[in-house]
């Protein structure tokens, strides 16, 4: 009963804290991002999943766990337009308590530089990086933790700056295989806009997710709820106008049900062994803001493979995007503790 008085304090609370919208108008989006092949072929966030990932802190800081303890990962995707994104994390255990390091570059290459005239002056860089601390306490079936940020972004000799807070609750059932988690995301301050009339929204989000595994089932099962803060998440083009067959103008809107389902991110593991796992996704909003019509619609479905040994796991994912082109990301966690000894 506390635990459910704690979530509902906390929806409420984020509520009144911001009006923000998705899309548009944000910066350091690029937080947004699946971080690893796990998180992406489950559909590109997850909050709840308490199996033993490294990776797993940058979603939600609860999820940080001593069983990481000298876990080190590295990521790597090849965005689109040669874009490069890549992460690494380390978690480490200092006199009982758990900490978390991580850092998030994506590098969008050179760019020719021009005067208003035409003439080629030279090339310029973009890149945002995130530089993010971690630390979790465990009380009892339930783990709180808070992510600390320090961002950047810089584009030509423009740059903006900002220290953002992630705060995370998980609580994981003392017999089943089912956890809930909740994460209030990129709360904080900016340093420095790009200019002085720039003043974007943070990527502020409310998250609440479940992930539970039925006993005599191999699979387990997760729900991610995203934006809980404010129910119309839907973008509508006002530019564009629909008419019917006789030429009146149909209303640009989405139906109540769509909207609420663009909320939600399912994903799937199929545990075929200890050493072996398929996992699937499914994320609604994505499917309907990127496909296209009377293209097949792959954009919002994902899939991806984990392999474990002892000391070493390899991930990777496929993640449908747009028929211009698709995500492909790669993960490598390797065991240091053993991999020294």
């Amino acid at each position: 009963m506390k635990l459910r008085l704690t979530y509902i304090l906390l929806f409420f609370a984020t509520s009144f804290l911001t009006n923000g919208q998705i899309g548009g108008n944000n910066s350091f989006t690029f937080l947004n991002i699946p971080s690893n092949p796990t998180t992406s072929a489950l559909g590109g966030m997850n909050i709840s999943k308490t199996q033993k990932d490294p990776n797993s802190f940058l979603q939600n800081p609860a999820l940080l766990d001593s069983s990481a303890n000298n876990l080190l990962a590295i990521n790597y995707s090849p965005y689109f337009s040669g874009i490069k994104y890549s992460s690494v994390v380390f978690v480490r255990q200092i006199k009982k308590q758990i900490f978390g390091l991580g850092v998030q570059h994506i590098g969008y290459g050179d760019f020719q530089q021009t005067d208003a005239s035409g003439i080629i002056l030279g090339k310029f860089s973009a890149n945002d990086i995130a530089l993010t601390l971690s630390h979790a306490r465990k009380q009892g079936n339930i783990t709180f933790g808070g992510n600390l940020k320090l961002v950047n972004s810089v584009i030509e000799s423009y740059s903006a700056s900002a220290l953002l807070f992630d705060f995370g609750g998980v609580f994981k059932h003392p017999k089943q295989d089912l956890s809930y988690g909740i994460a209030i995301k990129n709360i904080g301050i900016r340093f420095k806009n790009f200019t002085p009339f720039d003043n974007p929204d943070l990527p502020f989000d409310v998250q609440m997710g479940v992930s539970f595994k039925p006993k005599y089932m191999p699979v387990r099962f997760s729900i991610t709820a995203h934006h809980l803060y404010k129910y119309a998440i839907t973008y509508l083009d006002k530019t564009i106008v629909k008419k019917d067959l006789s030429g009146n103008i149909i209303e640009n809107k989405v139906n109540p049900v769509d909207n609420l389902g663009r909320h939600f991110v399912l994903g799937a593991e199929l545990l075929f062994s200890k050493n072996f796992n398929i996992l699937l996704g499914y994320n609604h909003l994505r499917n309907q803001e990127l496909s296209q019509q009377n293209v097949s619609k792959f954009s919002g479905f994902s899939l991806g493979f984990l392999f474990k040994t002892k000391t070493i796991d390899l991930s990777y994912s496929y993640a449908g995007y747009n028929t211009a082109g698709n995500l492909n990301s790669f993960g490598l966690v390797c065991n240091l503790g053993k991999i020294i000894k």
